[in-house]
């Protein structure tokens, strides 16, 4: 299993969710939250850059069978792109297990 923890720009919110759902992805958590990159943006083409001190983002986190990584991947980068910089960043770890509160039961059948 795998953890993919998406941080975007939160306008992309709804591009994103639609992008999961086409691949029955349901469970998710998305935390808002504000940050930013290294580098400067363009303010409008020809107004010059600057850096801006925060931008709203959020983290979509989600855990997924090994299986579904490059599909998930690849549908939240497609989502989420502008092509300007500040896109975000995707960051996967592996997950040795995941247990269920409710039902107390382990492992990938319960993510």
């Amino acid at each position: 299993m795998k953890k993919i923890e998406a941080v975007v720009l939160a306008s992309r919110e709804k591009n994103i969710l639609d992008a999961l759902q086409r691949l029955g992805i349901g469970g998710l958590t998305v935390t808002p939250g504000k940050g930013r990159g290294k580098g400067p943006r363009d303010v409008q083409p020809g107004l010059g850059r600057y850096i801006e001190r925060y931008n709203d983002v959020l983290t979509f986190f989600i855990v997924v069978e090994d299986s579904k990584v490059d599909k998930v991947v690849s549908a939240i980068t497609e989502a989420s792109h502008t092509g300007n910089l500040g896109d975000g960043k995707i960051f996967i770890s592996t997950i040795d297990d995941v247990i269920d509160i409710t039902t107390k039961q382990k492992g990938e059948a319960y993510i």
